[in-house]
């Protein structure tokens, strides 16, 4: 018995020293050589893709902008091609890229490229807050990587991309048709029923927020997305009374939408009034959209105020900017806001005028006399035509002047431009386009 008991122990141990033989096996390479394998896998996959990859492209770290189509192609010398529907849909733009080893296997977008760096340089040039842009992410993480997908994660804002093979190098139709669903599919704002449950839904850039009520609570989401040549799709999924949405279906032709989980639950697509849809945006105008009335105005302080400022007026916004509502301006880098008042006459008319309890930040410098202009009201003559009267008073401050102003525009579901026509005076109209407008010279 003594010897069956260690001839079993003898086997036992060998089969121990086997077991632990096979688990040194599987770490038979460094940790730095599996890192080199790793990256040269990778740099495989990218360049893999013969017509390239669709990625879907998510910018800020709190996705406030929404998610955008951008399609890249790798070459085997660190070359990539870059376009993207924020650009033109021709637009391409050639830069480097590099694959490298930093607390996981990072690929890093590392030599300035004309449409990728949009997201991320801080000049803002989509907007956003000066010095910052829309924080996008240059350097990813690789999460997963094969043949036909990719999955990445932003290293600054933690948002994932995923990366899916094109089947055909005709990147310009795909924007072109995401613009088209786009244009279709925009609204001032929407509705959806969900049971018994309605929510109301406003969008900004490619974000929507979604309010709704419970019997308890009142309910905001924010629900960024990308849009698709089928529709809209959400970053990530929500539930609202226990329905799971994930995006809407585009059909042509129609102002209602089905989600992609539910047939039966209906994103609504809402016209509002023009007066409503102006005082809901933030609009820009310039000298040369000025009516009769109110150009010498903003001519003086093009040629007499800004000359003894020496500053350039870099913009001129009017309407809504958060939680305030007037003019947004800068000038010479000084940023501020003008408060405005305002009540809606009927669905195409509006009562403004100027009130000086809503200026922010640099407004109250600009609407008061200054040294700087010999006592003048630095920007007062940029809003006679909006709601001040052209003469200041006694003490040189502005006077507040309530004017009803007319709206038409180009298309009441989204308007390019809005035309203001003073009703008591002809003469004094402002034309307001939905894009930026360099104010003296556009």
């Amino acid at each position: 018995m003594k010897k069956i008991h260690l001839l079993m122990t003898v086997v036992a141990l060998s089969l121990l020293t086997s077991c632990l033989k096979d688990q040194e096996d599987l770490f038979d390479k460094t940790s730095s050589l599996r890192a080199e394998e790793s990256i040269a896998a990778d740099y495989k996959i990218l360049a893999g893709a013969e017509h390239g990859w669709l990625m879907k492209y998510y910018p800020s770290p709190y996705r406030t902008y929404g998610g955008y189509n951008v399609f890249l192609k790798f070459s085997n010398d660190g070359k990539v091609t870059v376009a993207s529907d924020i650009a033109n849909a021709n637009a391409t733009a050639e830069s480097f890229y590099k694959i490298t080893q930093s607390a996981g296997v990072v690929l890093s977008f590392d030599t300035f490229n004309d449409i990728f760096h949009l997201f991320s340089t801080p000049d803002a040039p989509l907007g956003g807050d000066t010095g910052k842009g829309w924080e996008g992410d240059y350097d990813f993480e690789f999460i997963s990587a094969a043949a036909d997908k990719v999955v990445l994660k932003g290293k600054k804002s933690g948002n994932y991309a995923t990366l899916t093979p094109m089947d055909t190098d005709d990147w310009a139709s795909y924007i072109n048709k995401v613009e088209e669903v786009e244009e279709d599919m925009n609204f001032p704002n929407y509705k959806m029923k969900i049971d018994t449950t309605e929510v109301v839904i406003y969008k900004s850039h490619r974000n929507m927020e979604m309010n709704y009520a419970t019997a308890t609570t009142d309910t905001t989401i924010n629900v960024p997305y990308v849009v698709t040549p089928n529709g809209i799709e959400f970053y990530e999924p929500v539930t609202i009374n226990g329905q799971q949405i994930s995006g809407f279906k585009y059909a042509e032709d129609t102002f209602d939408f089905a989600t992609i989980d539910n047939a039966n639950i209906i994103l609504n697509g809402i016209v509002p009034p023009i007066n409503e849809t102006f005082v809901g945006d933030l609009w820009a105008t310039s000298l040369s959209n000025i009516g009769e009335f109110g150009k010498p105005y903003w001519e003086n302080v093009r040629d007499n105020i800004m000359p003894l400022l020496g500053e350039t007026l870099n913009y001129f916004y009017f309407g809504k900017n958060d939680s305030y509502w007037g003019v947004t301006f800068n000038s010479g880098g000084y940023g501020g806001v003008i408060g405005f008042q305002y009540q809606l006459v009927g669905e195409d008319e509006i009562k403004l005028v100027y009130y000086a309890n809503g200026n922010y930040s640099n407004g109250d410098w600009y609407m008061s006399p200054q040294k700087d202009t010999n006592g003048l009201v630095p920007l007062y003559g940029l809003i006679v035509p909006l709601g001040c009267s052209p003469d200041v008073d006694d003490k040189g401050l502005v006077v507040p002047v309530v004017r009803t102003f007319k709206l038409t525009c180009d298309n009441a579901k989204s308007p390019s431009w809005v035309l203001l026509t003073d009703v008591d005076n002809p003469e004094n109209t402002i034309r307001f386009v939905g894009y930026g407008l360099d104010p003296f010279n556009d």
